[in-house]
């Protein structure tokens, strides 16, 4: 029941504002935590996910995937726990559990090591390793953004802290940012 919850979510005007910015050129990746795929449905294509998905399940045995759609009804015919089509091994969800290691953690590095600047949205920066994602961005000369309700670990490395919500600060940097390269809104 709780994972058919994950298709029903909708991406939030920040997910929109970073899609946005990804198609203008202003950001080239989405380095994300989040499991919902919820960069992808507002339209960012190039997507990191450092603790995998839920969108989609992996057998434990063989590594064949499968959409979570078929997982569920797999659950809901009474397969429990669901197993895989191939090799008959146990699916699970396609994300990060405790002692894995997260996943394209080496890409998320090389690209922060040449980023400019790094914005960060909505997180604490506690959970590591991601929490070093600004950290590399820093110690290359960039500039770090955080964006976020509450102070985090690691705003005494951030050029600019916004707190305030995702959706109202990304929708004033995309305004802004439109207004300077000239786009009609």
């Amino acid at each position: 029941m709780r994972m058919s919850t994950l298709f029903v979510a909708k991406p939030n005007r920040a997910h929109y504002a970073v899609a946005e910015l990804e198609r203008l050129g202003i950001i080239k990746a989405v380095i994300t935590q989040n499991v919902d795929g919820l960069h992808q449905a507002a339209g960012s294509k190039n997507v990191i996910e450092l603790h995998g998905t839920m969108k989609r399940a992996v057998c434990i045995a063989c590594g064949r995937t499968y959409p979570m759609e078929v997982v569920i009804r797999k659950i809901d015919s009474g397969q429990i726990p669901p197993l895989c089509d191939e090799c008959g091994g146990i699916l699970k969800p396609d994300t990060v559990l405790f002692g894995e290691p997260v996943k394209d953690f080496d890409k998320a590095r090389e690209l922060a090591l040449m980023s400019d600047a790094v914005l960060v949205i909505g997180s604490s920066l506690s959970v590591y390793p991601a929490a070093y994602i600004p950290i590399f961005v820093k110690e290359m000369g960039g500039k770090v953004i955080i964006i976020n309700m509450e102070p985090t670990e690691l705003d005494y490395i951030a050029d600019v802290i916004i707190q305030c919500k995702a959706g109202d600060a990304m929708t004033l940097l995309l305004r802004e940012i439109k207004d300077r390269l000239g786009i009609q809104q």
